[in-house]
């Protein structure tokens, strides 16, 4: 089939675009996982009798199809913050696929959540820019109308803004100190995977001891990449999130995975 000449170079353009504008994916949770049960003891692969997960995901972000930018992140760049915190698909809970359940834990449950750093962290935009800063804010009473502004609005003791919500965790940096994109050919790659590091970015919250067994407690992951142009760029905003659910269940002996990692279930 002969391809006119224009439209071929037309669509060469597109694809020379969508490739440079791919270089820097963006990021979002990607897998949840438990990592300490309510007594704070680290849980146990069955297969390898080691401590942690061993890279196990036993939970996902509403509505989750795999690894896919264009079906998983959401951006935020309204200045006042005063859109809805969960893109489209995941503004409501959503009955996932098998393969993609979401998590089920404890009320005490300590959860972690990885993320890819996509270039954020060992190949910044700019060299006064930072990777920003991870918030989790979690409500047993989520509306699909919540807008960010008045998410960021929670506080630890629950009597922040709307009082719907509380910030789960103490918010700390998009870099953990030990992950990066695996052989990107960077200086932090490099170092990070020498040092036993790379990888997936891990960042941990804790699921409120008050959680209704049998409920579904929803959860917010915030990142403000605001910084992304260092202060150069004042007011400059940049924001992105996660919208997921956990199945609050009671606690009943250890739990425990098979080598797929992504069974669980309870001794």
């Amino acid at each position: 089939m002969h391809v006119p000449t224009r439209s071929f170079f037309q669509l060469a353009g597109v694809a020379v675009i969508a490739l440079i504008s791919g270089v820097h994916g963006h990021s979002w949770i990607d897998g949840l996982t438990v990592v300490k049960d309510t007594n704070a003891n680290p849980l146990k692969n069955t297969t390898t009798n080691k401590g942690g997960p061993q890279n196990a995901v036993l939970g996902y972000i509403r509505a989750y199809k795999g690894h896919v930018d264009a079906t998983s992140v959401y951006r935020v760049e309204a200045p006042k913050l005063d859109v809805n915190i969960c893109r489209e698909s995941q503004r409501n809970p959503t009955e996932n696929p098998g393969q993609f359940p979401p998590l089920s834990a404890s009320p005490g449950d300590s959860i972690q959540g990885t993320y890819l750093e996509n270039g954020h962290i060992s190949k910044p935009d700019a060299a006064d820019g930072t990777p920003g800063t991870i918030y989790w804010f979690g409500t047993a009473n989520p509306k699909p109308e919540d807008t960010l502004a008045n998410v960021k609005q929670w506080t630890t003791d629950g009597k922040g803004g709307d009082g719907r919500g509380r910030l789960l965790e103490k918010p700390s940096d998009f870099d953990d100190g030990g992950c990066a994109e695996k052989d990107n050919g960077t200086p932090i790659s490099k170092q990070r995977k020498a040092a036993g590091g790379g990888g997936a970015c891990k960042s941990v919250f804790k699921l409120p001891e008050d959680a209704k067994v049998g409920s579904k407690f929803t959860v917010y992951w915030v990142w403000d990449y605001s910084n992304h142009f260092g202060p150069t760029k004042k007011g400059h905003t940049e924001w992105y999130t996660s919208c997921m659910d956990i199945q609050v269940v009671a606690p009943k002996g250890k739990r425990f995975w098979n080598g797929s990692a992504k069974f669980r279930g309870r001794l």
